[in-house]
């Protein structure tokens, strides 16, 4: 089989290690990929050094004529059998050269809702895309987007386990944030954004203070919202239990320093922090947005709070400190649970049988389109 990868990132972040791995992936299985990408692309750059062919999208507005007359040519000249588009204007890139002349799989990363506008909504209603949802919460969202179900496959996004097993000794990463035991230590890695929704955690630091005198949050990290969080806790009296980390690759480490992590968003397409925390061995909390109920089954392998309610979410960091079994039977289901459906090998897997089902099904989908 040979694949055509659509990403319209210049940086690199979760889904572009998704599509990495995935390349690699695939490339073990004995199938052949080409990439478009981005001009100076951290994705390219790095495909390009292993060797693989890569296609700079030079003018890559999907609107461009001769953006779609390229990647059409492309297609033909590389005999390519489907196409797997990684963003939104991959999708909207795909379906204008595409639609009805090639498979496509658009992955959907994110539970924003569909919007409505007459070019969303023919991009994601044509017949002849079919999409890999991370997520049952996603998957929901592009059925109320108009997308058919029978269109949809939940494919969910991987982890290597390795990567964050085995973090150094937990004392020197707290020292250097300035903290020293007993905990607990509250973490949180992600996007300083609103559908990450930190600032539910910081207005639930007060109920911490109350119930746990000695704990700590920590959130690791960047953007708009940083601000406003600091400026928040401040407000609440609770600058002195918060720690403002930055962003740090260190995330096994970070990992490994914490007892408890946390999750508060109010939009959440999978959540691979989330993973990454199960695999380590760290309980956790988080709210019943989007796809988090997928990885977290609540008093299995974790503690479900509704969104933007920051008193449940206190309460529930508090009961947790507070049963120790508890807290190490979700260690040991986490790590079963990411073990059995999250890995990257799992999701390399799950890819292939969307396109095979696809390319077997592609002459009906052209029929009927």
């Amino acid at each position: 089989m040979k694949i055509l990868h659509i990403d319209t990132e210049r940086g690199f972040r979760g889904g572009e290690r998704q599509v990495l791995w995935l390349v690699h992936g695939l490339k073990a299985a004995g199938h052949e990929q080409g990439a478009a990408v981005r001009p100076r692309s951290e994705l390219g750059n790095i495909l390009e050094r292993e060797g693989m062919k890569v296609h700079e999208l030079r003018r890559h507005q999907a609107w461009h004529p001769r953006t779609v007359a390229g990647l059409r040519k492309l297609a033909r000249e590389n005999s390519y059998d489907i196409v797997h588009a990684h963003t939104g204007n991959a999708h909207t890139l795909a379906w204008r050269a595409f639609s009805g002349r090639l498979p496509v799989i658009v992955t959907r990363r994110v539970d924003f809702a569909v919007k409505s506008n007459p070019l969303s909504r023919r991009k994601y209603t044509d017949p002849s895309i079919r999409f890999a949802a991370i997520s049952n919460g996603v998957r929901s969202v592009l059925i109320q987007g108009g997308v058919e179900a029978s269109r949809i496959e939940v494919v969910p996004s991987g982890i290597d386990p390795d990567r964050v097993r085995n973090g150094k000794e937990r004392a020197a990463l707290r020292a250097t944030w300035g903290l020293e035991e007993p905990g607990p230590l509250v973490g949180f890695i992600g996007a300083f954004v609103d559908h990450k929704d930190p600032l539910n955690l910081v207005n639930a630091v007060p109920m911490l203070q109350q119930h746990l005198p000695n704990a700590k949050v920590v959130f690791v990290g960047k953007g708009e919202l940083r601000s406003q969080m600091e400026a928040r806790a401040k407000e609440l009296g609770a600058i002195d239990d918060v720690v403002f980390a930055g962003w740090r690759e260190d995330i096994a480490e970070c990992l490994g320093s914490f007892d408890i992590f946390v999750m508060p968003s109010k939009l959440e397409g999978l959540c691979t922090s989330l993973l990454d925390a199960q695999a380590a061995g760290v309980p956790c909390v988080a709210t019943t947005a989007g796809g988090i109920p997928d990885i977290i089954e609540h008093e299995c392998n974790g503690l479900l709070v509704p969104p933007r309610d920051s008193n449940s979410l206190g309460n529930a960091l508090v009961r947790l400190w507070n049963d120790e079994s508890m807290r190490q039977s979700f260690i040991s289901a986490g790590k079963c649970v990411i073990e059995r459906r999250f890995t990257k090998e799992t999701m390399v897997a799950g890819t292939l049988e969307v396109y095979e089902r696809t390319i077997r099904e592609w002459d009906g989908i052209r029929r009927f389109r």
